[in-house]
């Protein structure tokens, strides 16, 4: 009976000890490691260290917080360890120390669903891989990570400043054929999820999609290198801060794009430029571009005004041409004005008969958009490294300056020199001026840049003789013409003073006549007598009484002739016979009044 007992209560101390002995509470934010230290082996040789089972070793399986877990006594072991936290701004680059041997010479471990490595059973018997795993820890969390299992390594998230893009190369994936310059484009949400990037056909190199600036970007190191204008001093293919920059293009220019990739253009003559291809949003994905066969080169499609475009300038180079007016002077340059793309255009001197003549020209004149590719593609620039991005080159400008414009205006001076004397050129300034005109309208018209003003100088001559010379023969021209004109005003005077005399003849004659045919030549003369003597001065006494000859004594001789030619005058009429009663003047008759008249008007004028 008394062995019973103690046989019951060594049991029941054995079952409390073993019970309380087995009891495993897990401190919180920490994880439970167990280790089972007898038995037998895993029976798969890729599960060495770690097991996906209860055999003998670390067991992928982990105790969590919270409550409590009952384990053998002796048979097992616990370790507690924190728990994993990958801060925020950062991410954690988890490797398996356990797992299958990864094939087909891939650098990463394959994706496994396992709860974001929390489930090491899951991760093991899944197929998990060792090495560096594709799939990482997003920061700002935390992790019930078996630390036995994975080691978690914390990386800063690539960060793309704004105003910038990042270019992506891929350190994994398949090889590339040699006649691509780009990895094949997959869609992998910006090159976050690097599993859809390796099953989705991926491969190694430089990648055509980028990274927006103002974004942070959970992206795996092992799986891509990511340049920033952060790291691009680094960068050993010539990058620079400049290639990471948004294209802008600013008001009053027009971006000319030259893709460095594409199908192979079509061979033409000089200037001609790819057509327009759709979907790939101006450029920003340049994927489209080259799956819809656009072409490499110069392209028709020209970037607007006033924007910023986030593109590869590992795939596209823009150069910027002034759509706004643009006003090219020839004149001697000061060092200032190097760039100006009126920079090969200096004075114009004019050889005319020995002299030189010295004149300032300026040509007003805007490029349209759609002209702009055509210039480039024809005056090409100076960049011919592989690199792209925003380029201010005004080479294709200043070669479009100087090739046609500055030689179409050289030529024509040139010309016009050999056929006019010194006098003669001088004099034919507006001639000149329209002809210049019509010239450079003419010249620019196959490349459909619009003229709109040439304004031309004076014409200077560089030998200060010849400058005087000029003004004197000027002096006399002026004061010759002056002379001239008052020549002609004189001469015009007279013309007018002849022809207003002939209308007030006229007029008098017709008058005369008129009053013949109504009133008789009788009345009309006695008229005309009257009317002369009221225009004489009359003594006053005479106004007081006195006969008629009183009053002709007062007259002076003149008058008093006068006045006997017009009564010897009418006498003379009346012997011929007329009347005052007579209606009608016959043709002789007519011509004698208008012989009167103009007797009478000649009196008159004398």
């Amino acid at each position: 009976m008394l062995l019973t007992l103690f046989v019951l209560f060594v049991l029941l101390g054995a079952a409390t000890w073993a019970g309380w002995s087995g009891r495993v509470v897990v401190p919180a934010d920490h994880v439970g490691i167990v280790t089972r230290r007898f038995g037998p082996a895993h029976p798969d040789s890729a599960f060495k260290e770690v097991n996906p089972d209860n055999a003998r070793g670390v067991h992928a399986r982990t105790l969590l917080p919270g409550g409590f877990h009952w384990l053998t006594p002796v048979l097992h072991s616990v370790e507690y360890v924190p728990r994993v936290r990958v801060p925020a701004g950062m991410v954690g680059l988890v490797s398996a120390k356990e797992g299958h041997t990864r094939t087909e010479g891939r650098t990463l471990g394959r994706h496994i669903d396992c709860d974001n490595f929390q489930n090491g059973r899951a991760f093991l018997l899944g197929g998990g891989e060792q090495g560096v795993q594709v799939t990482t820890l997003s920061g700002g969390q935390s992790y019930y990570v078996n630390t036995r299992l994975f080691d978690v390594a914390m990386v800063p998230r690539v960060y793309v400043p704004p105003g910038t893009v990042g270019l992506v190369q891929a350190k994994a994936g398949a090889v590339r054929p040699p006649d691509r310059r780009f990895g094949r484009h997959v869609e992998c949400n910006s090159f976050q999820n690097g599993e859809a990037f390796l099953l989705g056909g991926g491969e190694q190199g430089r990648q055509l999609a980028i990274l927006g600036g103002g974004a942070y970007y959970d992206i795996n190191p092992e799986l891509f290198d990511v340049i920033t204008v952060d790291n691009v001093a680094a960068s050993r293919d010539g990058l620079t801060e400049a290639h990471l920059q948004e294209v802008s293009i600013e008001e009053g220019c027009t971006g000319v794009v030259i893709t460095l990739d594409g199908a192979e253009p079509q061979q033409g003559a000089t200037g001609t430029v790819a057509p327009r291809v759709n979907g790939h949003s101006s450029f920003r994905r340049p994927w489209e571009f080259l799956r819809n066969g656009g072409q490499r080169g110069v392209q028709e499609e020209t970037l607007g005004e006033g924007t910023s475009y986030p593109l590869n300038p590992w795939f596209v180079r823009v150069i910027r041409i002034p759509t706004r007016v643009l006003i090219l002077k020839w004149h001697n340059k000061q060092d200032s004005e190097a760039d100006n793309y009126d920079a090969d255009l200096g004075q114009i001197t004019v050889s005319v008969q020995g002299f030189d003549l010295d004149v300032d020209l300026s040509q007003n004149l805007q490029i349209p958009p759609a002209v702009a590719p055509r210039l480039v593609s024809q005056f090409g620039g100076v960049r011919t490294s592989g690199l792209g991005g925003l380029v201010d080159d005004p080479a294709p400008m200043k070669r479009f300056v100087r090739d046609v414009l500055g030689v179409t205006v050289a030529g024509y001076f040139a010309e016009i020199a050999v056929t006019a004397s010194v006098l003669e050129f001088l004099g034919r300034y507006q001639d000149i001026r329209k002809d210049l005109t019509d010239k450079v309208k003419h010249a620019l018209e196959e490349t459909g840049v619009q003229v709109l003003r040439t304004s031309l100088g004076r014409f200077i001559p560089r030998n200060p003789a010849l400058l005087t010379a000029f003004q004197e023969q000027f002096k006399d021209e002026m004061r010759d013409g002056r002379l001239e004109a008052g020549v002609r005003h004189a001469e015009l005077s007279d013309k007018i003073d002849a022809l207003e005399v002939r209308a007030e003849i006229r007029r008098f004659g017709l008058e005369l006549k008129t009053e013949v045919k109504l009133l008789g030549p009788e009345n009309v003369t006695m008229i005309r007598i009257v009317g002369e003597f009221a225009k004489f001065d009359v003594p006053e006494y005479i106004s007081g009484g006195g006969d008629i000859s009183a009053y002709l004594q007062t007259l002076p001789l003149p008058a008093m002739q006068d006045l006997l030619a017009r009564v010897h005058d009418m006498r003379r009429a009346q012997q011929l016979g007329v009347g005052p009663d007579r209606q009608q003047l016959t043709k002789s008759e007519e011509h004698q009044v208008e012989q009167d008249t103009s007797t009478t008007a000649g009196d008159t004028e004398g």
